[in-house]
């Protein structure tokens, strides 16, 4: 295949990393007490990295089932509205969208390696995360022209990214919120490697089954090659979904509730004996 081929399956595949919408961070009241699924840690602690990661880990099957009591919906499936798409000047053009995402797989992400330092109201939280598989089904839209051939395509598609081992690195702050101090994640870069990719667009060429047959066999035959081309902009958009996530529940979760000093974490522990007496 060509060097315009080449370029257009580089284009297709990198769509959904333009603009992502659908996940939000909704307003919702401060926790006021400590609920069941949250783990507290000691700042303390010589282990506290463990401790944020185990605190963590625990947390992420609520936040994939969803927690209304603080207005976080379920992000599995993880639902988004569209992936904006503007890729290509001169010979090649090619606007479009992918649109009603449903992606399955989010809740099997196992955080590891969590590294929290705090340093007064500012600091870093740094983490690894493995995702065995994202299985993406959505529509796309996509118009354009590649060289002489002009591209038209409409209907379904679906992208499987497999063995996804993810780098988190964060700037986190500590603002208060009603008199209370919480954690914001105000900037996030993600560094990712993929172990395979399988995709299928139908409906491609205006519903001529040889040129997308062609296409789509070279996407699955080149998949880690263009992968790898679209590794920055493909890590942008995956940390515009994880801080968002992020947000979405430490905003409304109190430190004085999970990062605790040596009094709160005391009383902490009273509390676990308590509660395992009964």
């Amino acid at each position: 295949m060509g060097k315009g081929a080449f370029k257009l399956y580089l284009i297709i595949v990198g769509m959904w990393v333009e603009n992502v919408c659908g996940y939000t961070v909704q307003d919702a009241p401060l926790l006021e007490n400590r609920p069941i699924w949250l783990k507290a840690c000691q700042r303390s602690d010589s282990k506290i990295n463990e401790c944020i990661n185990d605190m963590f880990l625990h947390l992420f099957p609520y936040l994939a089932a969803g927690i209304p009591e603080i207005k976080v919906e379920h992000f599995e499936p993880l639902a988004l509205e569209n992936v904006a798409i503007s890729k290509g000047s001169g010979p090649i053009v090619i606007s479009g969208k992918l649109y009603d995402l449903h992606v399955e797989g989010p809740s099997n992400s196992t955080p590891k390696n969590s590294e929290f330092i705090r340093n007064g109201k500012q600091g870093h939280w740094n983490l690894d995360m493995d995702i065995p598989l994202l299985d993406i089904k959505s529509k796309y839209n996509l118009k354009g022209q590649i060289l002489v051939l002009p591209l038209v395509g409409h209907g379904n598609c679906q992208l499987k990214l497999s063995e996804i081992r993810t780098k988190i690195s964060t700037n986190i702050t500590f603002p208060e919120r009603n008199q209370r101090e919480i954690m914001q994640v105000d900037a996030m870069k993600v560094k990712f490697r993929i172990g395979g990719l399988w995709a299928q667009f139908d409906h491609l060429f205006n519903g001529n089954e040889i040129l997308g047959r062609t296409v789509n066999a070279f996407i699955n035959q080149n998949g880690l090659e263009i992968i790898a081309e679209l590794e920055e902009s493909i890590a942008n958009s995956l940390a515009q979904i994880f801080k968002k996530l992020m947000n979405n529940v430490f905003v409304k979760m109190p430190t004085d509730l999970w990062y605790l000093d040596e009094e709160q974490f005391a009383e902490y522990q009273r509390e676990l004996k308590t509660a395992g007496t009964r």
